[in-house]
């Protein structure tokens, strides 16, 4: 079976690429109004598709009614949302289309560092399949926000990241701060990433100096710190300051972006508002806090689009990564390292979340879960064919039936009460 996978792999992908596309695409119009954070990410983008300067002022009225300008984020998600709106038009599939491609190639993404990880490419594909079916991951790529943005680039980091430790190439280093770079562009959140990075270099670094216990290797763990230093911080600080061009080119100045950082700064530290659809990063790993987008009624039906995980792949997926981390830290795992790594990256993209002094909200998980699914599909490989197709059908299946929850197709509301309402975390009133 192995080998026969690996001689259709190229057309497996693709047709796990085009379901993932067509999921995505599928009524990415609907709806065809703002919903939830669209009133501020593409009126933002709409304004950079324009070349207003009101994209990058903190200062100005709504420019439409019950709107804001979103100044709070770097603005390469939305120069990419502006893109599609320059092809497509101000409406609704102009300003989602960016999501939904970026929706897909984190999916091949996934697919790539799960094989560069494991050497695997049944799990790698199983990996990819795991993540096409997840919810939170198809309604984050079916919105314009930046959180599938940022997802894409701190995974194709992981993978550069990973690539550059296992084949030992110093192109992939720089690659990887390249894609580091983007990330933050995208959202700040990127800075978890290098932060997970230089932490886990510096354990790395202080494990190989207790063990040597040499001075002279000192030398060449110095110059490895500042190569890293140069890919991870000084290449990204340029690329998150070029994202900021047309703002340059429209004439404003560095006292300008110094200005528009602390407004940033200052709102992002001190916001003390709170939402209905707030929740705790636990409430995450269990996905047990769904946030609520966008929802119509029809008699005796309703639709509705909540930002929440299939919980087939959340709660294996939890089992899995609790299993994992135990025969990580007991040193029984056979493929240690890598799955050291994919275990503390998972962590790192949302446990320091915990200690944010704001509201927080489920999408803010959304980079976490294509590392958790890596986990999952590694552990189904690891268990009887039988288990897997039984893991996997329900997967499944309950990406069939929680489909309409995701994307706005009216439901018998007796139905939705019962089923997409099953645990009380799941409604939002």
């Amino acid at each position: 079976m192995r080998k026969k996978i690996e001689q259709y792999y190229p057309v497996l992908l693709l047709s796990l690429l085009a379901f993932a596309f067509v999921t995505r695409i599928y009524r990415l119009h609907i709806p065809e109004t703002y919903m939830f954070d669209e009133v501020y990410h593409a009126v933002t983008a709409k304004l950079i598709a324009r070349n207003d300067p009101r994209a990058y002022e903190w200062w100005n009225p709504a420019p439409e009614p019950n709107t804001a300008v979103d100044w709070l984020h770097p603005p390469l998600a939305k120069l990419t949302q502006a893109a599609s709106i320059k092809l497509f038009g101000e409406t609704s599939f102009g300003w989602r289309l960016s999501s939904a491609i970026f929706g897909v190639l984190v999916i091949l993404v996934t697919v790539r560092l799960a094989d560069a990880l494991f050497k695997n490419k049944s799990l790698a594909l199983l990996a990819g399949l795991i993540a096409a079916l997840d919810g939170l991951l198809l309604v984050q790529s079916r919105i314009a926000m930046n959180d599938i943005h940022v997802t894409f680039f701190i995974i194709l980091t992981l993978l550069w990241y990973w690539q550059y430790r296992s084949i030992k190439k110093e192109k992939y280093l720089w690659l990887a701060g390249i894609a580091a770079g983007l990330a933050v562009a995208s959202k700040w959140s990127g800075v978890l990433l290098i932060g997970g990075i230089g932490l886990y270099e510096l354990l790395l670094s202080l494990s190989r100096l207790w063990h040597k216990r040499q001075l002279k290797q000192l030398v060449p763990e110095i110059k490895r710190g500042v190569q890293l230093v140069v890919a991870f911080l000084i290449i990204p600080a340029a690329i998150y300051l070029l994202s900021y061009s047309q703002m340059f080119l429209q004439g404003t100045d560095l006292n300008h972006f110094k200005e528009l950082h602390r407004q940033i700064w200052s709102y992002q530290t001190g916001l003390t508002a709170t939402h209905p659809a707030q929740s705790k990063p636990f409430e995450w790993f269990l996905d047990l806090r769904p946030a609520w987008y966008a929802v119509e009624y029809d008699e005796g039906t309703k639709a509705n689009i909540y930002a929440f995980g299939n919980p087939a792949i959340f709660w294996l997926g939890a089992i899995a990564v609790i299993i994992s981390s135990l025969f990580v830290l007991i040193k029984k795992h056979k493929l240690t390292e890598p799955m050291t790594f994919l275990l503390f990256m998972y962590f790192m993209t949302w446990v320091p979340w915990q200690f944010s002094p704001r509201v927080m909200f489920f999408y803010h998980y959304t980079p976490a879960v294509p590392l958790l699914v890596i986990i999952l599909a590694y552990s189904l490989m690891r268990v009887s064919v039988k288990l897997r197709i039984l893991a996997v059908g329900i997967i499944i299946a309950t990406f069939i039936v929680w489909f309409p929850h995701w994307t706005l197709i009216q439901m018998p509301t007796k139905f939705v009460d019962n089923v997409y309402y099953f645990l009380d975390g799941w409604q939002q009133k």
